[in-house]
């Protein structure tokens, strides 16, 4: 397949998920127009980007469909990746976890060495001040839980179930990881993590590669955010 048409299907694809990305933030700002999503409001809030990203994953599920039934899909027709026995897949998520988790660290150090340290974001420091100072416990709770379960289940249906998976089968493995490692970045609004993320992205999309099972993924990510999570709740 020569370079341009390597190119419409995957543009064709980013575009879906942009236009989903953009279909959320759209959705909750009604909501909130309307009183139905209250706002000043920091427990929702968290809740807020996991519910943009799976509005976004619907839409890219039925912008798909649309388009096959229209015979207007770009993306080849391309076979499943090939599922992994569960003693595997194991093995794998478990190695994954741990090359999440130390290749973050390794990424933290050097860019703690080069003098741009990598910071978690001020809502979410100012979240953990007031659990470590009680006043106000039920907010880490929930981000606990936006962290560990929602985040995970919405992202990776999102960049790795979807766009991953598509962008593997029409424009090639090197693409697929770089954009889907890229799009995950890019919607965590944390420029000072955008290295560190974009490694997550990459490491979560090849658990779902040598395992062809999107839970190997999902499961990766939830360790990963799950050890952050700890961190901040029992760090000083």
């Amino acid at each position: 397949m020569s370079t341009p048409d390597r190119a419409r299907p995957a543009l064709t694809e980013l575009a879906l998920v942009v236009l989903g990305m953009v279909l959320g933030v759209a959705t909750l700002f009604v909501l909130r127009a309307l009183g139905l999503w209250p706002t000043g409001t920091r427990g929702l809030g968290l809740v807020s980007g996991p519910t943009i990203t799976g509005i976004a994953a619907l839409f890219y599920l039925w912008a798909q469909a649309r388009l096959v039934e229209a015979g207007a899909d770009a993306a080849p027709v391309h076979p499943p990746l090939p599922r992994a026995g569960w003693g595997r897949t194991a093995v794998v998520t478990v190695l994954a976890i741990g090359a999440a988790l130390g290749g973050s660290m390794v990424i933290g150090a050097a860019m703690e060495l080069l003098g741009a340290p990598v910071s978690e974001q001020e809502g979410i420091l100012e979240i953990v001040a007031d659990w470590h100072a009680g006043t106000d416990r039920t907010t880490m709770v929930i981000l606990g839980v936006s962290a560990v379960v929602l985040a995970p289940l919405a992202e990776e249906s999102l960049f790795r179930g979807l766009l991953f998976t598509r962008l593997r089968g029409c424009s090639g493995r090197p693409v697929a990881y770089l954009a889907s490692a890229l799009g995950f970045a890019a919607i965590h609004g944390n420029p000072a993590g955008l290295l560190v993320y974009g490694w997550l992205g990459v490491v979560f999309a090849l658990a779902l590669e040598r395992t062809g099972r999107l839970s190997s993924a999902v499961l990766v990510h939830m360790g990963n955010n799950a050890f952050a999570f700890a961190a901040l709740l029992l760090g000083p």
